[in-house]
This record gives structure tokens, C-alpha cells and sequence, in this order.
């Protein structure tokens, strides 16, 4: 196999400038649909009960999303290497990276399964319980925030040639394609 492309992410994008990306993000998602989401759930109140419930699912929406980047790879077994640790005490930092190549597209499920899960579930609730929709909207613009760098990685992939793998490493990923010599 060759590589086709190198991606970096450590230099091509650095650890701040996915956080200040994230934050716009989260910031501008939040108020493009919170303003629509006012009206189309048109309520008498919104209710400010289980606040605590919303900060819980603050705090595992992070892990629920890494849980469902390993999923479509957890078969992969041995290949597919699982790093948990704690900053702070407080917030668990996931890392999964597959070790061994693996195929475009699952690479490209891994990657996008999280967004489209997630954020249907939360639409959904938006529907379900129109008068906790201020702490969905928030929990969603959240998460959309925290798909930036699935995005960038997609946008990435997505463009490799059909046959190609994916190969992670510590500082980001290799695009491998397949050559008869």
C-alpha cells in the first residue's frame, strides 16, 4: 500500500484552533436553532425542572459520542486501541484510534454515526417534550460543536479514492491505497 495523503492534525489544525472552531460552532448552532425551535414548539412555559438530568447529559454527551466512534469498529477487536483517562478529576478524555487500516467507509461510519445518531435522538426529544426544548437545543448545539473535528476529518476522507484505508496514528491520520505493483 501507498499513502495517498498525510493528515496532520496536530500542525494542519492545532488543538486551539479546533477549540475556538468548536466553540463558534456551538455558539451559532445554538442560536440558528433555538430561534426557529421557540416557534415551532410554541409552549406556554418552558420548564426549568431536571436540571440536574440536563447536566448529567451534558457531562456523558462526550462519552456517548466516543462510545459511538468505536461501534462500527469494535469488531476490528485487538486493532482498535482505547485510551480513557481523567482531566481534572472530572472529564473523561476518550482516544480510539484503529491501529490496522481499516476501509473508507468504515472509517466514514465511525466517523459520522455519532452526528446523525445523536442529533436525530435529540430532534426527536424536541418533538417529544416541547417544553424542555431550550435544554435540548443546547445539549444539540453542543454536540454539533463536538463533531467539528469528525467534519474535518470527513471532508477529508471523503474525497480519497474509492479503495483507499485508513490508517490512524498519534498525530492524525494516513489515507493508503492499494497499488499492484
Amino acid at each position: 500500500m501507498n499513502c495517498w495523503k498525510t493528515i496532520n492534525f496536530n500542525k494542519q489544525y492545532g488543538s486551539q484552533r479546533l477549540v475556538m472552531l468548536s466553540s463558534l460552532t456551538m455558539l451559532i448552532a445554538f442560536i440558528v436553532l433555538y430561534v426557529p425551535a421557540t416557534f415551532l414548539f410554541v409552549t406556554t412555559s418552558l420548564y426549568n425542572q431536571y436540571f440536574l438530568l440536563f447536566l448529567l447529559c451534558l457531562w456523558l454527551l462526550y462519552p456517548i459520542h466516543k462510545l459511538l466512534h468505536y461501534i462500527p469498529i469494535a469488531h476490528l477487536g485487538k486493532n482498535v486501541k482505547r485510551i480513557v483517562y481523567f482531566k481534572l478529576r472530572f472529564f473523561p478524555i476518550i482516544e480510539i484510534r484503529a491501529v490496522e487500516p481499516i476501509s473508507k467507509h468504515l472509517f466514514l461510519l465511525s466517523s459520522m454515526l455519532p452526528f446523525f445518531l445523536i442529533n436525530v435522538t435529540l430532534i426527536i426529544g424536541c418533538f417529544l417534550f416541547t417544553h424542555y426544548v431550550h435544554y435540548l437545543t443546547i445539549l444539540l448545539a453542543m454536540h454539533i460543536g463536538l463533531c467539528v473535528p469528525d467534519f474535518i476529518r470527513t471532508k477529508n476522507v471523503l474525497f480519497a479514492p474509492r479503495k483507499a484505508y485508513i490508517e490512524e496514528n498519534e498525530e492524525g491520520f494516513e489515507i493508503l491505497v492499494y497499488t499492484a505493483d
